[in-house]
């Protein structure tokens, strides 16, 4: 057996009853579950394995989305325990590595996994759902914030529409973030098409295996991609200068 094939073996054995799938690539497998939270957000939990070359050593990575991104080690999981890894320089050492995994997950694994589902009591954070909202309806975003604000794209720069978005932002700085993001996400939407007028650039989600995430990506290999509504809500956070980094004359 292949390393890989161990560890979907072994490791899917504890896992999969407990709700996850396997998924792998050439070199490597893992492991997602894909649920709601206690808010009814999309979340997932990732199980995923890495060696570390120098002194070939394998550990474990649980990567946990559910509002927000967080990782974890065998630390955070095993009560007094230190993240040492185990040796793993033969497919010997290797299989018994999995299988003290294994058993860790067998023994704290649904109880962990319980802990860190949990949501952020908070709400000032974008969901996927919210992702999937600006990549699909982007043009209907855009469209409706143009119409509100009566405004004519047609000699709009960069710096003029960056202008646009402080102002608002700096009204809406009072208020929560749950009143502000689909306002966030329409000037997200907006600023998009100002510079789809000037650049050749699209929507794209990309699957960060945890959760998807979307930007806007330019066709020139030295444009920038571009987290827009995260960029917003920063500065909706934090304060209006750095939007200005937002500002592309030309690629």
């Amino acid at each position: 057996m292949t390393k890989k094939e161990i560890t979907r073996e072994i490791i899917g054995n504890v896992l999969i009853p407990m709700g996850f799938v396997s998924g792998e690539n050439i070199n490597s497998c893992w492991f997602i579950k894909k649920f709601k939270n206690s808010k009814g957000e999309t979340s997932r939990l990732v199980v995923e394995f890495y060696t570390r070359g120098w002194d070939k050593r394998l550990f474990m990575v649980i990567n946990s989305y559910s509002g927000r991104c967080s990782s974890y080690g065998i630390q955070d999981i095993v009560p007094d325990s230190s993240d040492n890894g185990f040796p793993c320089a033969t497919l010997k050492e290797y299989k018994l590595a999995i299988e003290a995994y294994a058993d860790i997950l067998k023994q704290y694994g649904r109880d962990f996994f319980k802990k860190i589902s949990k949501p952020p009591l908070d709400n000032d954070y974008f969901r996927e759902e919210d992702d999937f909202k600006l990549f699909k309806e982007h043009d209907l975003l855009a469209q409706k914030f143009l119409t509100e604000h009566q405004l004519d794209l047609s000699q709009m720069k960069a710096e003029d529409a960056i202008q646009i978005i402080k102002n608002i932002i700096l009204e809406k700085q009072g208020e929560s973030f749950e009143h502000c993001r689909n306002t966030i996400l329409e000037l997200s939407a907006f600023y998009g098409r100002v510079l789809g007028n000037s650049h050749k650039c699209r929507w794209v989600m990309h699957n960060c295996r945890t959760h998807f995430t979307c930007t806007l990506n330019f066709y020139s290999k030295s444009g920038p991609s571009l987290s827009l509504h995260k960029d917003i809500s920063m500065a909706w956070k934090d304060g209006v200068d750095k939007l200005d980094s937002l500002i592309i004359d030309s690629l």
